[in-house]
């Protein structure tokens, strides 16, 4: 693998989501969070804030330019969000999907899904096709990952990059995240939108949340898919790995990560 160097100025964050439990079942979070996509509530902390999305409870960070600051980040809105929630019987649930009750889905909310797209950088950032579940009762999670960089108005670069984290981040991820039920709507190989600051990655669920661990793994593993980005020699191992790579994780291809991680020096994210 060639000779990398980071340029500075990158920043990754976070808008991550996870569902609410309540004596074993799932219940949505609908009037109990507040907060909504046009106008999230700002939290304790500037730049923090949370939103009732659908069913799940979302919330933002502000980008991070060190990994500490990501880590605490994340565990602070976290363990923030459980003192609010546990004096009413909630907890968090970090799973990737759930079956939520019928009663659970009456209010006009629970019926309403992000309407705008996101595109698949291995198909030159063809739009994705609609997910569609024929279990109107499921409900996903997802965990996605914003990236700031200086090269953000280059869109060949963005497409190598969303590429590159499917290699650094896509891959390893399935050996931990064993969910299937998501995956066969959201979060497949090349997802991502664009953004005035760079790009956001749209493949990974909600399972790094469960570690802390697993959210350093995140914030690294990005950071590295950046400065193999930066060097278009590495480019050629995109192209050649472009089939295994999305196979991996279109089809939860276990099997197949640990092969790819030696082969290419990456950090695994396991039990």
């Amino acid at each position: 693998m060639a000779q990398m160097e980071s340029k500075p100025g990158i920043t990754i964050g976070s808008d991550p989501e996870f569902f609410l439990r309540r004596n074993g079942k799932f219940v949505s979070s609908i009037g109990k969070i507040g907060g909504t996509k046009e106008d999230p509530a700002p939290l304790e902390r500037e730049g923090f804030f949370i939103q009732e999305d659908n069913v799940a409870v979302e919330f933002n960070i502000p980008p991070a330019d060190e990994v500490s600051k990501f880590v605490d980040s994340i565990e602070w809105t976290i363990s923030h969000i459980r003192d609010k929630i546990s004096p009413y019987g909630y907890t968090a649930a970090f799973d990737a999907a759930a079956i939520f009750d019928e009663t659970e889905l009456k209010h006009p909310k629970a019926l309403v899904f992000g309407c705008d797209p996101d595109f698949n950088a291995w198909k030159g950032g063809a739009v994705n096709p609609k997910p569609f579940s024929e279990n109107t009762k499921l409900r996903t999670c997802g965990g996605h990952i914003h990236i700031g960089y200086p090269e953000a108005e280059d869109k060949v670069f963005r497409h190598r990059l969303i590429q590159a984290a499917d290699l650094h981040l896509g891959v390893p991820s399935v050996v931990p995240d064993t969910d299937t039920q998501r995956n066969s709507l959201y979060g497949k190989a090349g997802a991502f939108r664009p953004t005035p600051y760079g790009a956001e990655y749209r493949v990974l669920s909600n399972f790094w949340l469960r570690r802390r661990e697993w959210i350093k793994w995140v914030y690294e593993a990005m950071e590295r898919a950046y400065k193999f980005t930066q060097e278009p020699k590495n480019w050629e191992i995109l192209d050649h790995e472009a089939e295994r790579i999305q196979e991996i994780i279109n089809t939860r291809k276990w099997g197949a990560v640990n092969e790819v991680v030696k082969l290419y020096g990456l950090s695994p994210c396991s039990y």
